[in-house]
């Protein structure tokens, strides 16, 4: 905590992360969906909020599953959990040449085929086990069993071998959170046909992401469901479609003015002198750039001080921005980028819409030279 102070007080830009309702979020998804259980997307540290500690605040409320992008996410995560009796999934195509840290990390796999299996077990270590789970390619295309005979002859090559433990079963939805339905119920049929006549039980199934969660928990086994954007509280398909039920917001990014000066008429800020004041005007920096993942395409966009609304003005640059003032502030007062201030609120779904960009992209652009700040 001392280290993140003085991380912040260097240089007065960070992230505010609320733990607690990420817990809330997940138990309303849950809840929503009717899940007894739920896998936790943590990849891309945690969607930008910090894997571990997102991680650790949904141990607490019982999560026993969670699933990363890699190898290097499912290490650092089994290191510095404070627990040990959890999952780790790898999410999408791993290199077979480290099967043996895959089981020395007790990392799951996604697996598609019998030829990547039957490389694997020369690395399995005698009396160990590797716990994978089956991917079944139902049309988004990028890896997977992709067949019913595909997906029940390496159902039978897992059975049929004691070095091998099947830990699920999953498909990905391509148009879970628009307004395809048609091609999201071919994929929901392919899966179910597929995957009953291979005879895998449902207690393995889980293919239930954040979109099939919040709007088709009727129409799929959602027991066990596995999502992402929705612990982080925002709607993954905003703006085509309306979340079923209230998320907590979980994000905030605030910055505190540097400097304060006024432009007198005729007088330019920034890189191409983009802007130019039509009269006298006082302006502020913020120590906070591009390089922190604030993009260059944000200039024009809102921010909040004292409540109130301003904007960005010139070119983002890669260490600092300027805002509009309608007053000369004190240096050190607090703006808000992302997150509420008063009865003002720039969520992350309206940031996103102007970078004409998704909420994900956003949240994992942000870089490590903002501190993060965890409350419950």
């Amino acid at each position: 905590m001392t280290e993140q102070k003085d991380t912040l007080l260097t240089r007065p830009s960070w992230i505010e992360i609320d733990l607690g309702a990420i817990q809330e979020n997940a138990q309303s998804i849950m809840a929503h969906a009717g899940a007894k259980r739920l896998i936790a997307v943590v990849k891309a540290d945690g969607y930008g909020h910090g894997a571990t500690p997102v991680a650790n605040a949904l141990y607490e409320i019982g999560v026993r599953d969670f699933a990363v992008a890699t190898i290097g996410e499912g290490i650092k995560l089994r290191q510095e959990l404070a627990y040990q009796d959890y999952r780790i999934v790898l999410l999408g195509v791993q290199d077979i040449a480290h099967v043996d840290v895959m089981v020395k990390y007790r990392l799951s796999p996604a697996i598609e085929s019998i030829d990547w299996l039957s490389v694997a077990l020369q690395a399995i270590p005698e009396g160990a086990t590797l716990d994978v789970e089956l991917a079944v390619d139902t049309g988004m295309g990028r890896m997977g069993a992709h067949s019913k005979e595909a997906v029940y002859s390496v159902y039978r090559y897992i059975k049929n071998n004691d070095k091998l433990e099947l830990g699920g079963v999953f498909t990905h939805f391509a148009t879970a959170d628009d307004s395809n339905i048609g091609y999201y119920k071919q994929q929901a049929q392919r899966f179910n046909d597929w995957v009953t006549a291979a005879g895998i039980p449902r207690q393995y199934w889980h293919l239930a992401n954040s979109g099939s969660a919040l709007w088709h928990t009727q129409e799929i086994d959602t027991r066990t469901i596995r999502v992402g954007s929705v612990l982080y509280g925002y709607n993954p398909g905003a703006p085509l479609l309306t979340l079923p039920i209230p998320l907590k917001h979980v994000f905030a990014l605030k910055s505190r003015i540097g400097a304060v000066h006024q432009l007198i008429t005729g007088e330019s800020v920034s890189y191409g002198a983009t802007y130019t004041a039509q009269k006298p005007q006082w302006v502020a920096t913020l120590p906070i750039g591009y390089a922190d993942g604030y993009l260059r395409r944000m200039a024009g966009m809102r921010v909040l001080i004292n409540g109130k609304v301003t904007y960005v003005i010139g070119r983002i640059t890669m260490d600092q921005i300027v805002i509009a003032l309608d007053q000369a502030y004190p240096i050190g007062t607090e703006v808000t980028l992302i997150g509420r201030d008063g009865d003002n609120e720039i969520t992350v779904e309206e940031f996103a819409d102007y970078a004409n960009t998704i909420p994900h992209e956003i949240l994992t652009s942000f870089g490590p030279r903002l501190p993060r700040i965890y409350k419950k």
